[in-house]
């Protein structure tokens, strides 16, 4: 009989410190996604949407060139940007926000607009518009959430990731220079 009553109240004696501690875990939990402010949650959705853009947009020149160059140039911006998204990803469900699933409406009317060419009218539109264009964004959106993001770990996942968005934008200006140097001959 003692051991029961030991047990029982020892038993109530939890259930009363989960009952107290069950709201402060919650309490801490929107907290944290609270923690996040709408401009740095903002950062995350725009640089998810171009994310987003390059890697569809990259499939699909994988799928649709005839050029090589242009070929291997989407299929290292797919590598590059499954990467980049899978980053921001995990720092989205680290900081509970929200990303969107699709580009914005701008963005989706110019992969409509890049998927109704052909041949090398597509190759050069698909250079312009992601290999630079798109990229340019991305490099531009990385500047700015570095030095205006209000979150540490956003500042840094946006400066680990600038070289490598550099390195692609120079990749792409060089594969347009090639695109018009042939078109020209």
């Amino acid at each position: 009989m003692t051991s029961q009553l030991w047990l029982r109240k020892h038993f109530l004696h939890l259930l009363a410190i989960s009952l107290l501690a069950a709201p402060m875990l919650v309490l801490q939990d929107v907290a944290a996604a609270e923690a996040l402010s709408s401009k740095d949650q903002g950062y995350l959705k725009d640089i998810t949407r171009l994310e987003i853009l390059q890697t569809e947009a990259s499939e699909m020149a994988v799928l649709k060139s005839g050029n090589e160059q242009v070929r291997d140039f989407a299929r290292e911006m797919i590598k590059t940007q499954s990467q980049l998204g899978e980053a921001i990803r995990q720092l989205a469900n680290q900081k509970r926000a929200d990303l969107p699933k699709e580009p914005s409406l701008w963005q989706k009317a110019k992969f409509r607009s890049l998927s109704s060419k052909e041949g090398s009218e597509f190759d050069l539109g698909y250079a312009k518009t992601i290999g630079v264009k798109s990229q340019e964004n991305i490099v531009k959106l990385l500047g700015k959430i570095a030095e205006r993001t209000e979150d540490p770990d956003i500042k840094t996942f946006a400066l680990q990731h600038l070289s490598s968005a550099t390195n692609s934008l120079e990749t792409g200006k060089a594969l347009l220079a090639v695109i018009k140097a042939t078109e020209s001959d």
